[in-house]
């Protein structure tokens, strides 16, 4: 009887037991069965991650196969290269030659008598030196006459006198040719003084 009448004397604390109770049990069962919230925010790691893609060997490079076509490609840039080379230096070539067989062609023409008439048709008749300067006198079939010294030009071949070489009874021209067809060079032709004339 005691309890009770205490426990009656105390009615504010027995409900307040009582709410803290059910709330406790509300709170553990609301737990227990509730659903994962919905519409939060997914971590923003998941959407860094790679995506998976199956395994597919024919997507796979050939190791090999990627060489040898670069050595295919480079192969054929340098043999197209050295064919563009080769065809500028025989262009270049052709322009060489070109200009040599005009620049020949120039010096064989005549501008004298003496450049009309081949070497062969001409006859040394004399040679006279004094001092240092010596000059010579050719005949032609018609019988005239003509002086010749350093410089003249003879010949139909553009022949230039370089030497009157009163000592070897002789006269040195030179003579323009092409060399492999680029290169112009010159060459000795000797004219003779026969001796019965020369005496």
């Amino acid at each position: 009887m005691g309890l009770r009448t205490a426990r009656m004397a105390n009615p504010k604390k027995l409900i307040l037991r009582c709410i803290i109770s059910i709330g406790c049990l509300l709170f553990f069962a609301g737990i227990g069965g509730a659903e994962p919230a919905k519409g939060l925010p997914e971590p923003v790691y998941k959407g860094m991650r790679p995506k998976i893609t199956p395994f597919d060997a024919a997507k796979i490079p050939d190791p090999f196969l990627s060489y040898l076509i670069k050595r295919v490609q480079e192969t054929s840039t340098k043999a197209e290269e050295d064919t563009k080379k080769k065809i500028e230096a025989e262009e270049r070539l052709k322009q060489q030659k070109i200009s040599a067989a005009e620049k020949l062609k120039s010096l064989k023409v005549a501008r004298t008598e003496l450049q009309k008439m081949a070497l062969s048709q001409l006859t040394l008749t004399a040679i006279i030196q004094a001092g240092d300067t010596g000059w010579a006198m050719v005949r032609d079939p018609k019988g005239r006459g003509f002086v010749l010294k350093k410089g003249t030009r003879i010949g139909r071949n553009g022949g230039v006198v370089f030497n009157v070489a009163s000592k070897e009874k002789k006269v040195i021209i030179k003579e323009p040719y092409l060399e492999d067809g680029i290169r112009i060079k010159y060459k000795n032709v000797e004219i003779k003084l026969p001796d019965q004339v020369y005496e």
